[in-house]
């Protein structure tokens, strides 16, 4: 197997990425338009009282909305089809390799490790890197598109506003990287541990049932899995409540900078309309992509 975890990804889905991307830069050139969509009917249709500009804005804002759902599923289902593809190959791949081994010979101890580590392999480490395929590409394409392109729309709009928005987001740049890497290092040893679990499980059955040291070294293997797994969470729930916090303190950014701005008369009411809604749209991305960092590194290290 390849030494990257994309290289690998490339070589077993290299089309199906490039559909999914293809899907995904529709999506992408789909996301701004609503917004723009939105000012346009403060300004124009309410402004002038008019219904049927008001009908037709809303037609082309009922159509886009249809679109972009449409667009979606099909890249939702096209991405479940390449994890579900990659997960049946990599199952299929471990196996041929235990059967070739499990032909050379009658087997002893250290082929019983390898079938206890093989049994965590298959079940949950080869799903684990199948779901990382399916977003390997589309997800940061998708997302960091998607915030790129209505950011930008709101620096056009109002660069003041969108330049104090932005400032709430420059901690997660050095904060997610460092706690992530405490993530990936429990993460890796948390598998090892599920690994030697499963050795003793494949074990057991040449075991007399009553060797303490084996039970006593199970429990110890489970309440070390159990540390593992409360360390992850207490790291894991930080960065969300990190997330959580600056995605509220959006609005109030826009609320309270924008507000100044219409109170001075410097900038329409519509403007402040179209930021809460744009503020939104950015964080929901932007929440993906550091999630989507966050699965990447981890999955990096589980993969190597």
């Amino acid at each position: 197997m390849p030494k990257s975890v994309y290289g690998y990804i490339w070589s077993v889905s290299g089309r199906q990425q490039v559909i999914l991307c293809l899907l995904t830069g529709v999506v992408v050139a789909l996301s701004a338009a609503p917004l723009e969509l939105q000012r346009r009917i403060v300004d124009d249709a309410f402004g002038a009282k008019d219904v049927r500009l008001l009908a037709l804005y809303c037609g082309l804002y009922l159509a886009m909305i249809v679109a972009q759902g449409v667009v979606k599923y099909v890249l939702n289902v096209m991405r479940g089809r390449t994890v579900e593809t990659v997960s049946r190959k990599l199952r299929l791949q471990i196996f041929d390799h235990l059967s070739r081994q499990a032909a050379k010979g009658p087997c002893g101890e250290a082929d019983s490790v390898t079938r206890g580590a093989t049994v965590s392999m298959i079940s949950a480490e080869a799903e684990d890197l199948a779901g990382f395929v399916g977003d390997s590409t589309s997800m940061p394409l998708l997302q960091g598109g998607t915030a790129i392109a209505i950011f930008g729309y709101l620096v056009w709009l109002n660069p003041l506003i969108a330049g104090f928005a932005a400032i709430l987001y420059l901690p997660q740049v050095f904060i997610v990287p460092a706690t992530q890497r405490g993530i990936n290092r429990n993460s890796v040893t948390y598998a090892k541990v599920l690994r030697k679990v499963g050795d003793m499980i494949v074990a057991l059955d040449r075991a007399s049932g009553k060797d303490g040291k084996s039970a006593g070294r199970f429990k110890r293997l489970v309440n070390e899995s159990f540390d593992l797994r409360i360390q992850i969470y207490r790291m894991k729930f930080f960065l969300t409540a990190l997330g959580n916090l600056l995605d509220s303190l959006g609005p109030l950014i826009v609320f309270a900078v924008g507000g100044w701005l219409v109170i001075h008369g410097s900038i329409a009411l519509s403007t402040i309309v179209v930021f809460i809604s744009g503020v939104q749209k950015v964080s929901d991305p932007w929440d993906q992509l550091i999630t989507f960092y966050r699965t990447a590194s981890n999955t990096q290290a589980k993969y190597e």
